[in-house]
């Protein structure tokens, strides 16, 4: 099960540096663009004080969005070098009317 996400994923993920994996399920198959699954795969913050992080608590960030295939060296790239963050990609894709990361 990946964390927060509600998916299980049915492979032992050994890499400590991977952050994301990209899915093609059954929902890439049906829509015309073909939008991957991205899952964050990075640890959550299970021992948050929520005296202090009340915030994440209540609202924890998105662990999954769509993209199509095109975007994913962007995603990956830039989640790698730490440019950006999987929550930036998410609340891209939920800005777009079909809830997919196109690109900025």
């Amino acid at each position: 099960m990946i964390a927060g996400s509600g998916r299980d994923v049915p492979w032992g993920l050994g890499d400590e540096d991977l952050s994301v994996v990209f899915v093609a399920d059954g929902v890439t198959m049906r829509s015309p663009h073909r939008a991957l699954l991205a899952l964050d795969l990075g640890a959550e913050d299970e021992d948050l004080d929520p005296e202090y992080y009340q915030e994440l608590v209540d609202a924890p960030p998105p662990r999954e969005f769509r993209t199509v295939p095109a975007g994913v060296h962007d995603v990956h790239a830039n989640l790698s070098i730490a440019n950006m963050d999987f929550e930036e990609y998410a609340h891209q894709a939920l800005a777009d009317p079909e809830g997919v990361f196109r690109s900025f």
